[in-house]
């Protein structure tokens, strides 16, 4: 009975030995990756630590990142063109007519109703080929003028000063968590594949020392 438990304890003992490097290394590695993401967002004031200063990489760079970030935005991603042209589609063009028309069929309404003397006058026919004028002037000089519109926002307005200042006012919680919503789950990732590179690593360290 003693031989047998001394056997059972001797084997337990050599697969805690045969799994012990590979799991450190997997321990390692998932640290390792763990603490390098928590360095992208922490300390968020700088330490001096003599040698070195320890700052998070993100709150240290903030003010870079939000002027990269509005450089993106205003060259790649906002262009006051493509919007100018997707309100000139067609599409755009006659929703814009339906709310002009019903706008422009009150508005003439409106005035008629306001001037009794006039309303005797005026025929039902008289009011919808004046709203009919007015509707296809505006039609025809509508792509002009949100054309000329959105130049003069362009003028005006500085999208890349816009997120800079937006993304420069963020607090260092807000951005970690901003930027971890986005990235939470690769973040993840990256842990998992440092644990399995890690445990990989020991079991290679194994085998080079003849341990297998």
């Amino acid at each position: 009975m003693e031989s047998i438990n001394y056997s059972f304890a001797l084997i337990t003992f050599a697969d805690i030995k045969f799994w012990l490097i590979p799991i450190i290394g997997a321990f390692i590695g998932w640290i390792t990756n763990y603490v390098a993401i928590k360095m992208l967002f922490h300390p968020r004031k700088p330490i001096n630590l003599k040698i070195f200063t320890l700052h998070g990489v993100f709150p240290k760079n903030k003010s870079r990142i939000a002027t990269k970030l509005g450089d993106v935005v205003q060259k790649d991603l906002i262009s006051f063109e493509d919007i100018k042209g997707k309100l000139q589609e067609p599409t755009a063009m006659a929703n814009f007519k339906d709310e002009i028309s019903i706008h422009v069929e009150r508005i003439i309404r409106e005035k008629v109703e306001n001037m009794p003397i006039a309303k005797a006058f005026i025929s039902e026919k008289f009011i919808q080929n004046l709203h009919q004028m007015a509707v296809d002037e505006i039609e025809m000089a509508l792509p002009g003028v949100i054309g000329n519109y959105i130049d003069k926002i362009k003028e005006k307005v500085d999208i890349k000063q816009m997120v800079f200042d937006k993304v420069s006012n963020f607090s260092d919680q807000k951005l970690e968590d901003l930027l971890l919503a986005i990235t939470g789950k690769e973040f993840k990732f990256i842990e998992i594949v440092g644990a399995v590179l890690g445990f990989l690593i020991g079991i290679v360290q194994m085998l080079l020392s003849g341990n297998l």
